[in-house]
């Protein structure tokens, strides 16, 4: 995931940023804009990467599908899930093949409490790309938000099975877990969290309230 430097609330970096933009050489913009787009980047600094670059209209169709994916994640960033949705639904209509497209897709509808959506997007994301071990457990953690525990369990014991590093697939079973009464198993996939690391608060937290 792309790191953040201001909050959702900050629109005055973006817009002091495009009137920065508009002032540059017409070459030296449309270089920036690249590096914006499709480079590491802030939040702000990719949405306006990238809507020059689709504004523009001089992209490939490859790199339009990426511009408008990579914008539809900086606005996750944002918790701005409507604009992320309308984002990666015009990336997956320009690539159906754009796994990313449907699973970032899929993490707007859940911001929305839309699981259903969350759930189905997952899915055909598995479907594109079954090699990607992320789609598994975001799919995991959409199904336990929407109660379905035992689709959860299944998903993020998958996860684990593809990546057994992923220490919020070890917590988010461990509370399924708990929430069905079987503390052992709940405790023993804190635990193995917390090899992984250390200083995951949530497992610290539910093994302190184990031992009380």
């Amino acid at each position: 995931m792309l790191r953040r430097t201001f909050g959702p609330g900050h629109a005055f970096p973006v817009a002091l940023a495009l009137a920065l933009a508009a002032m540059a050489p017409a070459g030296a913009r449309a270089g920036e804009h690249e590096v914006m787009c499709f480079e590491e980047a802030t939040d702000n600094e990719r949405i306006v990467g990238c809507s020059a670059l689709i504004d523009g209209g001089k992209l490939s169709k490859d790199k339009l599908a990426t511009a408008y994916a990579n914008r539809c994640l900086a606005h996750i960033q944002r918790k701005a899930a409507d604009l992320a949705i309308a984002d990666c639904s015009q990336a997956a209509k320009i690539d159906a093949k754009n796994a990313l497209a449907y699973a970032q897709r899929g993490e707007a509808y859940c911001l929305k409490g839309n699981v259903a959506h969350c759930v189905a997007d997952f899915e055909e994301a598995m479907r594109i790309d079954p090699s990607d071990p992320s789609f598994v457990y975001l799919r995991g953690v959409a199904r336990a938000d929407a109660g379905d525990s035992d689709g959860a369990i299944g998903d993020l014991s998958k996860a684990i099975e593809n990546d057994p590093g992923s220490a919020p697939a070890y917590v988010r079973r461990g509370q399924l877990y708990e929430a069905e009464g079987d503390k052992a198993r709940a405790a023993a996939d804190y635990r193995s969290a917390l090899k992984i690391d250390p200083y995951d608060e949530t497992a610290k937290q539910r093994l302190e309230a184990f031992r009380k």
